[in-house]
């Protein structure tokens, strides 16, 4: 069934308490995100498992490997919380594995379509017992984004970010206050995790599209901002000081040998500059930085360019990380312009497998779907040209 936004406040005040409810009746959650996690997934995960140690109980974290070395701090929070984090082919904990399927839940996070979670092959049995309880929390909405989740357990709506849906929750399990001796939601932690998936989703507030997205960045950033001085890593004084988008982008030497490199073959074509990666390159790419490392800089860059532009930034690259080697497409809006909703183009440049917000979208075309890379690009860069002239 296609995910699309609640018609109501109160259908999603009632989603809300009713997930409120499954984490007061069930003893064990398992987090799921998508393969390739970025920012926003990574820190949608440890606030739902912050969230969970803060209601008393137990959360396991499941990642497909180690994730960027810029997002440890937030699975050392985890950690140090007593969140369990699973990596790769790590079997379910024994005393999960035996506990009634009745008492467990999965939490699917920032994951636009089942095929996209990331998960071993004893979650994916998890997965397809209705005895376990299927709680999505996601703010993909568009095109071929589908539900995972049980219905009735599905906060799912346009957002920022998917952080954005779970500082909502968060508010509401702190109105219901069943924490125990625990009364606030909004401690440091949970509040830096949520704040840094909204910062890392919205390019430091640049891309947050109106009132209700920038009170919610302002509430967490304020309340992260009280318990500061419970901290002295530099990092975390940074995003309090208004930096955040600093410590989230700033980049390792790798990394900046990474960007440097796609950034060089950029192409202006009026008011779209883009970076197309054939296949060969991107092979070479992959192999020398790696997936993580690719997908974080791609964003980077597809940021860079829709500034630069003013209009639009595009980048296009070969995912040799995967068999199917997919095409991958990333479109971002600069941060003044406002006049194309880029969930439009999708429709208008008839591509079906894909989704995203006004102003980002990522979409993916198989390569036999393309004869010459380079005459493709051109093309979509015309189109998007036309598209841009037309919304003026």
């Amino acid at each position: 069934m296609k995910k699309k936004e609640f018609a109501t406040i109160a259908e999603k005040n009632r989603t809300a308490m009713n997930i409120i409810g499954e984490i007061e009746r069930l003893d064990t959650f398992i987090l799921l995100g998508h393969q390739d996690p970025d920012i926003d997934c990574i820190a949608s995960l440890a606030a739902v498992g912050l969230l969970l140690r803060r209601a008393d109980r137990d959360a396991v974290i499941y990642l497909p490997g180690p994730v960027n070395e810029r997002f440890n701090y937030l699975l050392a929070i985890c950690k140090y919380n007593g969140v369990i984090l699973l990596y790769g082919g790590d079997g379910i904990p024994t005393y999960l594995d035996r506990a009634d399927p009745g008492t467990k839940g999965l939490f699917l996070l920032d994951t636009p379509k089942p095929e996209m979670l990331s998960w071993n092959k004893p979650i994916e049995e998890m997965f397809k017992d209705p005895a376990v309880r299927k709680i999505e929390i996601d703010h993909h909405v568009q095109t071929d984004a589908v539900y995972a989740g049980d219905q009735g357990f599905c906060l799912v709506t346009e957002a920022s970010s998917t952080c954005e849906l779970i500082g909502y929750l968060a508010i509401k399990m702190t109105e219901k206050r069943k924490w125990g001796k625990k009364n606030d939601a909004f401690i440091q932690n949970i509040s830096l995790a949520i704040l840094t998936g909204i910062v890392g989703e919205s390019s430091m507030g640049k891309y947050l599209k109106n009132r209700k997205e920038r009170w919610y960045y302002d509430l967490f950033s304020n309340s992260f901002d009280r318990y500061l001085e419970e901290r002295t890593q530099q990092s975390v004084k940074k995003i309090a000081a208004g930096d955040a988008f600093d410590v989230v982008q700033s980049l390792s030497v790798q990394d900046k040998k990474c960007f440097d490199r796609v950034m060089g073959a950029k192409i202006e074509a009026g008011p779209l500059f883009y970076v197309g990666m054939d296949e060969a390159e991107s092979k070479e790419l992959f192999g020398i930085y790696g997936n993580d490392r690719i997908v974080m800089v791609t964003k980077i860059v597809t940021d860079t360019l829709a500034e630069s532009s003013g209009k639009l930034g595009l980048v296009a690259y070969y995912d040799t990380s995967k068999p199917d080697g997919l095409i991958q497409f990333r479109l971002r809006r600069g941060s003044k312009y406002t006049a194309l909703d880029l969930r439009t183009v999708l429709k208008k440049l008839n591509l079906d497998s894909g989704g995203g917000h006004p102003g980002a979208i990522g979409f993916r075309v198989s390569p036999g779907e393309v004869a010459d890379f380079g005459r493709f690009l051109a093309k979509l860069a015309e189109d998007l040209g036309v598209l841009v002239q037309e919304a003026q």
